[in-house]
């Protein structure tokens, strides 16, 4: 019983969420974009263009006016109302802010997918490639690969291949489905290969084995420049971070020795604690988001 209520209550918020998301649908109707809804397909969104569009006008609406709501009653409460201007200020920047991110989301997430396989291709193509040697029909391969934790996006477009072939097609008309929409030119190429392979009726281990093999060959050449960025990578960091600190907090000390009344009307302790718990940890949080991008 208790179960049925909870998927009720579930059932309601999401009606509901539709509802809100939904508001501002009589204007986003009028606002067509051919580009923005095929950057849409190609980033694996399932909205409309218009419920996309009507999902970002609520938050650009109704987040800054929460936000004026509550911050309004916190300067208010704290006696510091000479800063309800740069409140004001600061929640109307925020929904142009909201309304250039869903622009520009769907660019972002097409651009993440198209580097995540072209980084990935090589090994979903070695995996394809153990498949087709062992004999099994050309659609095992992508059954295969589908099921693969490690290429998240080739997955979702080889599983559009799988669904096309549910409904009916043959392999390479899925292969031309999925040609037309995929936004990887690598992948694009690959399969469009592998078509024109089946159609000619040549060896499909044969050509698997020698698309391997190449891809082995880039896959090493890609690992061989990922060390060297890493090692570039880590000299800089050695010299901004290790050597960098160092140098600055010697000055700093050296400038106490002498008698030095700080920088900036700063004292030389105010200097120590601001380097120390302030720039050092902000410049490694720096590199770790470099690094996590680059990676």
């Amino acid at each position: 019983m208790s179960q049925t209520k909870e998927k009720l209550d579930v059932k309601k918020d999401t009606e509901l969420e539709d509802k809100l998301f939904k508001l501002f649908l009589p204007l986003t109707e009028t606002i067509k974009s051919k580009e923005l809804e095929e950057k849409l397909l190609q980033a694996d969104n399932t909205d409309e263009l218009d419920v996309y569009l009507s999902k970002y006008f609520f938050y650009a609406v109704f987040v800054p006016l929460l936000f004026i709501f509550l911050g309004t009653f916190f300067l208010i409460f704290l006696n510091q109302t000479k800063y309800l201007g740069t409140l004001f200020i600061f929640c109307f920047v925020s929904m142009f802010l909201i309304m250039i991110y869903a622009i520009i989301n769907p660019y972002l997430q097409v651009s993440t997918k198209v580097g995540e396989i072209k980084n990935n291709l090589s090994l979903a193509i070695l995996s394809m490639s153990s498949v087709a040697e062992s004999g099994a029909p050309p659609e095992a391969m992508f059954h295969t690969s589908s099921v693969k934790s490690e290429t998240p996006h080739i997955n979702k477009e080889f599983d559009k291949i799988t669904g096309y072939l549910e409904l009916g097609l043959s392999l390479p008309q899925a292969i031309d489905q999925l040609c037309e929409k995929t936004p990887s030119p690598e992948l694009k190429k690959f399969l469009m290969e592998l078509k024109s392979s089946l159609e000619s009726g040549g060896s499909l281990p044969e050509f698997m084995k020698k698309k391997a093999e190449h891809a082995q060959f880039t896959y090493k050449l890609m690992l061989d420049s990922m060390n060297k960025r890493s090692e570039t990578f880590g000299d800089i960091y050695s010299a901004i971070v290790i050597a960098g600190p160092l140098f600055l907090f010697s000055s700093i000390m050296l400038l106490g020795m002498i008698g030095g009344g700080g920088i900036a009307g700063m004292s030389i302790e105010s200097l120590l604690i601001i380097g120390v718990f302030g720039l050092v940890p902000l410049i490694n949080v720096l590199f770790i988001i470099i690094l996590q991008f680059t990676s």
